[in-house]
């Protein structure tokens, strides 16, 4: 019986089968390994749906009603919950399962002015998951000065970080897709509860104060020109002081407003852009 064939490479004697094992070695470890990277990447971390807004506006509330589906009671949160949710949380009780089982996360943030940083860093953060934020206000308590002025002063950070990552993004890739943000008008239930519109140009015009305010302090401080950092202060267009929801789009925020009740289980229309949230 005849002996293989045997091949001399870089000082090495090797028998055919053993050459062309490693032949195949060579080429097909990089395409398995390139497919199952491209797998991950698509996949990618799970989807982040970050929950902010001011202190005791409902924001746990909203949380453990999707996950328990019922009300339980709660308190002022201080540090940050993350929860993971199948999609089948966002549907009613008489709505048909889709067949959809991708998880995804909601993050909840505390409302405390001093806590909120940890909300501006999930959205900054470059390699974060974030396709959705909800806003959650209370709308009864709006029509005082104080209150609306602290729920848009917190919008406002909030906003602006979005358009810093939509910037940033933007010079490392041509297609930058905006981020949804779901201003949800919690407690509509109550007597004082204003109704969506009024509380969205409440915010609207209230934001333009804040805008025309930082502008003029940014002035008198001596900066402008040559202050890109302090200029990164200002929300949406420099050359106006004027807020419109339609006009944040071109910084990379899609801005939708909303009522609801979690304690009367008037949640469907934000479950519902959560939904198409997922879908996107």
């Amino acid at each position: 019986m005849s002996s293989l064939p045997t091949f001399d490479v870089l000082g090495f004697t090797l028998s055919l089968p053993i050459l062309v094992i490693s032949l195949l070695a060579v080429v097909l470890i990089p395409i398995v390994l390139g497919k199952l990277l491209a797998s991950g990447a698509k996949s990618g971390p799970s989807s982040v749906i970050l929950l902010a807004g001011p202190r005791d506006a409902g924001k746990t509330s909203l949380l453990l009603y999707l996950q328990e589906k019922t009300l339980i009671p709660t308190q002022t949160s201080t540090t940050p919950a993350t929860v993971r949710l199948s999609p089948s949380a966002l549907l009613s009780a008489d709505s048909p399962d889709d067949g959809s089982n991708k998880p995804f996360h909601i993050r909840d943030t505390p409302g405390h002015p001093k806590l909120r940083s940890t909300a501006i860093n999930t959205i900054t953060q470059p390699t974060g998951s974030c396709i959705g934020i909800i806003y959650m206000l209370d709308s009864a308590v709006l029509s005082t000065q104080v209150r609306l002025t602290d729920t848009a002063e917190y919008l406002y950070e909030l906003l602006l970080a979005i358009q810093k990552r939509y910037a940033t993004l933007s010079e490392s890739t041509t297609s930058t897709e905006l981020i949804p943000l779901l201003i949800a008008c919690n407690k509509n239930d109550l007597f004082t509860a204003l109704p969506p519109a009024k509380i969205s140009n409440l915010l609207q015009t209230e934001l333009s104060r804040m805008k025309e305010t930082k502008r003029k302090g940014l002035l008198n401080a001596g900066a402008g020109e040559n202050d890109d950092e302090d200029l990164d202060r200002v929300l949406g267009d420099e050359r106006t002081d004027q807020i419109t929801w339609d006009g944040l789009k071109e910084f990379g925020v899609e801005v939708t407003v909303q009522s609801g009740s979690i304690k009367s289980s008037a949640v469907d229309g934000w479950t519902s852009w959560m939904s198409a949230c997922l879908e996107a």
